[in-house]
Parts: C-alpha cells; sequence; structure tokens
C-alpha cells in the first residue's frame, strides 16, 4: 500500500498585539507622547510639578537619550519611559497597551501624530492632542471615529491654547441658553485680548498647512459631508455652527481685528456643537479685540505685510531662517509668565436671551 502523505504542518498563529488595560488597571494614567519638544517638555515640567508621584505616568518619543535627559531634569521623574517612534506601528500599540490615555504635543500631526490616533482608536486608549490642523481633523473623524466609538476610546484634538477656552466659553454660555426653557444658541461672540508667541513647531505646523504638507485627505471627503457633523450612527447631524469670523477687521465697540486661529476655534466649536446640541444653527463671529479702530487696523496691516513676505519664497526662506522659531525653540520664560489669554463671550439665543454678565475665560 502507498504510504499516506504527511499531514502539513498548521501555519503558526500571528503573535496578537497587546491590549491595553483599562482604567485603575493600566500599569499608567497617561503617557505624555513627545516629551521633549518645547511644549512637551513644558507639560512633563507641569505634570511633574502639580501632580508628582501621586499620578503613575509616563513619557514617551523616539530618542531615548533624550527622553533620559528630561526624564533627570524633573522634579520628580516619570514612572517609565517609552521608545516608540511615529511610525512604528508594533511600538505605538506596545505603549498604547501601557496606559490608560495618551497626551500629544508631537506635530505636525498630518505629518507625525495619524499612527497613534489609528493605534488609540483601535485598543481603547484615550487620547488628546493640541493640534490646529482642522483637514487633518476631519480625516482623523472619518477614518477612526466608528473604531474609537466601538473601543470606548475618547479621541479629542484641538486641546491647546487652540481651541479649549473659546470651545469651554461656549459650552458655559450655551448651557445658559439651552437651561432657559429649551432655548437654542443662535450666535456666540468673542473678544479676545491676549499677549503670546508661537513655538517654532507652531511654525513647523503653520508652513505646512500653507505650502504643501500632508493633503492627501480622501477619507473626509468619501464621507459626503463634513466629518465634524458625523454622530454616533454614523450620518450627518443637524446642529451646524456657521463662520461668522472677523474676516479683517469690524467697527463694533470695542472694535474687532481679523484673529489666525478663529477658523480652526470655529472649527471645534462646531464639533463640540454637532455632538453636544447647542443648536440647529449657530452663528460664531470671533476677533481680536481693541481700543480702537486704529489698534485693529495696525494689526490688520501687520498681518498682511507678514502673509507678503511668506507669499514670494525667497523673502519666506528669509523670515523662517531669520525671523521664526524651530522645531524645539520657543518664547522665553520669562515672555511666557508676562502672556495671558483673556476671551470675552457673548450669547444669543433663539427668543433673544442673552446671558448676563457675559462670560470671561482667563488664563
Amino acid at each position: 500500500k502507498p504510504k499516506p502523505k504527511p499531514k502539513p504542518k498548521p501555519k503558526p498563529k500571528p503573535k496578537p498585539k497587546p491590549k491595553p488595560e483599562k482604567g485603575k488597571m493600566a500599569p499608567l494614567q497617561i503617557v505624555l507622547y513627545g516629551a521633549t519638544g518645547f511644549t512637551g517638555s513644558l507639560a512633563a515640567k507641569y505634570i511633574a510639578e502639580t501632580y508628582g508621584d501621586s499620578i503613575r505616568w509616563g513619557i514617551a518619543g523616539r530618542n531615548q537619550a533624550k527622553l533620559e535627559k528630561l526624564a533627570a531634569s524633573l522634579k520628580v521623574a516619570p514612572a517609565e519611559i517609552l521608545i516608540a517612534d511615529s511610525g512604528d506601528d508594533d511600538a505605538l500599540a506596545v505603549m498604547c497597551a501601557r496606559t490608560a490615555a495618551v497626551a500629544t504635543t508631537a506635530g505636525p500631526f498630518a505629518r507625525y501624530g495619524s499612527k497613534l490616533v489609528a493605534a488609540c482608536a483601535a485598543s481603547g486608549t484615550h487620547y488628546c492632542d493640541i493640534t490646529g490642523e482642522v483637514d487633518w481633523l476631519r480625516e482623523m473623524v472619518a477614518l477612526h471615529d466608528d473604531a474609537a466609538r466601538a473601543s470606548g476610546a475618547n479621541i479629542v484634538s484641538l486641546c491647546g491654547h487652540d481651541s479649549v477656552p473659546w470651545d469651554i466659553t461656549t459650552h458655559m454660555l450655551a448651557k445658559k441658553i439651552n437651561g432657559n426653557g429649551g432655548e437654542e444658541l443662535v450666535r456666540v461672540d468673542m473678544y479676545d485680548k491676549m499677549l503670546s508667541a508661537p513655538s517654532g513647531g507652531t511654525i513647523e505646523t503653520a508652513w505646512d498647512i500653507m505650502f504643501g504638507g500632508v493633503r492627501d485627505f480622501t477619507a473626509s471627503r468619501a464621507l459626503g459631508f463634513d466629518p465634524l457633523l458625523k454622530q454616533p450612527s454614523g450620518e450627518k447631524g443637524q446642529m451646524n455652527t456657521v463662520n461668522r469670523n472677523v474676516k479683517v477687521m469690524d467697527f463694533g465697540s470695542p472694535s474687532r481685528a481679523f484673529f489666525v486661529m478663529s477658523g480652526v476655534n470655529l472649527s471645534a466649536v462646531k464639533r463640540s456643537n454637532a455632538i453636544n446640541g447647542y443648536g440647529r444653527r449657530v452663528e460664531y463671529c470671533e476677533g481680536v479685540a481693541n481700543k480702537t479702530i486704529l489698534h485693529s487696523a495696525a494689526q490688520v496691516l501687520g498681518l498682511a505685510i507678514f502673509g507678503l513676505l511668506v507669499a514670494f519664497p525667497p523673502t519666506r526662506w528669509i523670515v523662517k531662517r531669520f525671523f521664526l522659531p524651530k522645531p524645539g525653540e520657543g518664547p522665553s520664560e520669562e515672555f511666557m509668565d508676562r502672556g495671558f489669554l483673556e476671551v470675552v463671550g457673548k450669547a444669543v439665543g433663539s427668543r433673544g436671551s442673552k446671558p448676563n454678565p457675559d462670560l470671561t475665560s482667563r488664563s
């Protein structure tokens, strides 16, 4: 009789990717990713000085030597140092498995952030960032919102200077309006006063947005509507927010001038309105408040001159090379100590009610 053919050996099963242990069971409560950058190092210092060893936290990035140097400089060292390149899916999965939440300052986010969002959404690890890249945010919602809802991950962008103050101010104003017998919010006006300066990472992100960074945002286009309006059902929400931002300057009292980040703040409010339901058609208007029209005109003139300088490649190169901070750089501690932000929010309800007094946010 012919000998029976030997059975083929079964293929080895691929090793499963680690899954995070949630909540208090996770080894770490939060990991700060991109910790060695300018903003990341400020965040690490804040966590160390504010929370010390009362929380289990870690720092992460791609350069172990820089991370160890940062850890040694802190008042209280983080519990762990994790190495994860932004392009390494496996390393990001391992990092997510070690923590309940990730806070990331590693931008530009269209360049360095997409795989981390995907890893958090898939694993159920909460996530926040400081991006102001709205087109990238739309793409992340289109790609990962369903997965994040399925895993239980909260994915929250625009959590830096832009756009937390404006988003929370609108939320509090809407809460007052909506509590008035179900009245809807129909308009919110923001009057900004600030002393601030961008970091090198912010400049790098702005250059990417204006002059040809990542632009392949196909998922958001395929969705068929603005992803910022996306509901848990996957359908387009009915609560919309309309752009009424100051385009150049207005002649109210006080006068307001165009604020370069007002469109980003509008997007944060638009997403929050879509989820929380402030009103079916909320007009959002923001600008920098000035004492006089002449002050507003001077501010607009300065922005126009800067815009002309960066519009042409030779002068753009000179401005970036000699006058703007590089990635990893930023304003001095002395300047930051003098810095401030004041946002005054005014709201109108669908029945004409206006919260009194106006809501003021300061930082």
